[in-house]
């Protein structure tokens, strides 16, 4: 009896493993598909890509750099800060920035963005091809596309997309097989740590696979995993200051932190709005609608990660990146044991002919679409600019978005974008007078700060008020930026604090 039970199950087991097929043509070509989609999209939109004029002044620090063979330490660019204590966290990929600036005028960082973030999406999709059939790789990755392709910008956080995604498969090998990930395994942080200052995060990312990994190792041995992986994730913090600023690379993180309720003025640290459909709200309610449709359940570890990591993308928009790279992980493992049952299916590898075949029709795909495309800069105040020049302006009260431009075209700016440069109390003050909630403080800032004219969006509320102040008038408008000049230079002003 016993032994025609088992005649039967080792009958259905070789019916199904021959009912299987033993390659997969696609699944070699799989992560090649995704990662062209994504690349393709990029530069078909290079002027989204290079919409954002923090890109002009990471091109001028790595400028700075390249000429004085050093790295800032002082604010060499506003007036406001200037020679005040300041720290680039990104001076690597602004160094890259700028050469590809050098050799190929704006298409060079648009380019090296799009070729960043495209082979990211490559090596994620080779990652969960290791654990997740063709279909949930492709869905999973494709809403890595979709969430995060608005803010693929050429800015050195999109440099470390690779890194990010090379790192956290190695902590979940590594935990998975229940060991510590080689010592040699930090350098990637501290590459990461010269690209980008959220290397922090990278290490942060330790903590789960490790309790995962302790959590999961025999009761006798957890203590023992426990103090290798502590080793692992101080040798890493380690790895993470060595870059030409020390321990300060690791500080920069906390200043930017303190910056409190004022990092919400700030567009990409705002919350994501649920009035407008956002991709991320769309993958995160279908995710939601599948969980709750198939019973699919994650470990208690792996959920409280993913949580995290929905918490923070919802507070703040740049953690979208991090949830598009780091959530297929935490989900890819618990995913396959609820819907195969088996071993992914081997991938026939692609033949080099064939490889080198579509590169080169994709290369050809690239000149076409960046000779036909657009490549400038929207929202960018070159008229109003050359206007100031002409003018001779010195202080120029200015929008925050402006600000990268008028340090690229050597002015100083009132203010830009390195928000743990200028602190919250001035951050406040500024967001309080140019949007008039203190129309005696905007007055005396005016003044304070020997304003000689101003560079302000037309709807900014300011703009209406220096209409009708006697000492002010319009210089240049267009759509894009309004200028202002004083008819007389204040009396007296105070030196600027």
């Amino acid at each position: 009896m016993s032994l025609g039970i088992g005649s039967q199950q080792m009958d259905a087991n070789s019916v199904k493993t021959e009912s299987l097929p033993s390659s997969d043509h696609l699944r070699a070509w799989l992560p090649l598909i995704l990662a062209t989609t994504a690349y393709l999209i990029l530069i078909g939109k290079i002027s989204d890509v290079l919409r954002d004029t923090d890109t002009y002044w990471h091109v001028v620090v790595g400028e700075w750099i390249i000429d004085h063979r050093a790295v800032p330490r002082v604010d060499p660019f506003s007036f406001t800060k200037h020679g005040a204590p300041w720290i680039t966290s990104a001076w690597l990929s602004e160094v890259l920035y700028y050469l590809a600036f050098k050799l190929a005028g704006w298409l060079g960082p648009a380019l090296l963005a799009a070729l960043s973030a495209s082979t990211a999406f490559f090596l994620l999709a080779r990652c969960l091809l290791r654990r997740l059939p063709n279909v949930p790789v492709t869905i999973l990755v494709s809403a890595g596309i979709a969430m995060t392709v608005h803010h693929i910008l050429a800015r050195p956080h999109v440099l470390i997309f690779p890194l990010m995604v090379l790192w956290v498969d190695g902590l979940l090998r590594a935990a998975d097989a229940r060991r510590v990930p080689p010592l040699s395994f930090v350098l990637i942080i501290t590459l990461w740590a010269n690209l980008h200052g959220s290397f922090t995060l990278g290490v942060a990312m330790i903590a789960p696979f490790a309790l995962e990994a302790a959590w999961n190792a025999d009761k006798s041995t957890r203590l023992t995993v426990a103090l290798h992986w502590f080793r692992f994730g101080a040798l890493a913090l380690g790895a993470g200051c060595v870059t030409p600023y020390g321990i300060e690379s690791i500080l920069v993180t906390t200043r930017i932190l303190s910056l409190g309720s004022m990092l919400s003025t700030i567009g990409e640290w705002r919350p994501i709005d649920f009035g407008s459909l956002h991709p991320f709200t769309v993958c995160l309610l279908g995710g939601a609608a599948y969980a709750l449709y198939s019973g699919f359940k994650l470990p208690f570890i792996r959920m409280a990660a993913l949580l995290a990591l929905v918490y923070e993308t919802l507070a703040h928009q740049r953690y979208v990146d991090v949830f598009a790279m780091v959530a297929p992980f935490l989900i890819a493992g618990p995913l396959a044991q609820h819907i195969l049952r088996q071993e992914p299916r081997k991938a026939i590898p692609a033949r080099t002919t064939h490889i080198i075949t579509f590169f080169a029709v994709l290369s050809i795909i690239t000149s076409v679409i960046v000779v036909t495309k657009d490549r400038t800069f929207p929202l960018v105040p070159v008229v109003a600019v050359e206007k100031l020049k002409e003018l001779k302006a010195e202080r120029v009260l200015n929008d925050y978005y402006f600000g990268g431009y008028l340090i690229f075209q050597r002015m100083p700016p009132f203010i830009d974008s390195r928000a743990e440069l200028y602190g919250p109390e001035f951050l406040s003050r500024y967001m309080r007078v140019v949007s008039l909630e203190d129309l005696p403080d905007f007055i005396r800032l005016l003044d304070e700060y020997k304003i000689d004219s101003t560079l302000l969006f037309p709807a900014t509320p300011a703009v209406g008020m220096l209409d009708r102040l006697p000492d002010w008038e319009r210089a240049y408008s267009d759509n894009v930026a309004v200028v202002h000049v004083r008819r007389t230079h204040p009396e007296g002003a105070a030196s600027p604090k």
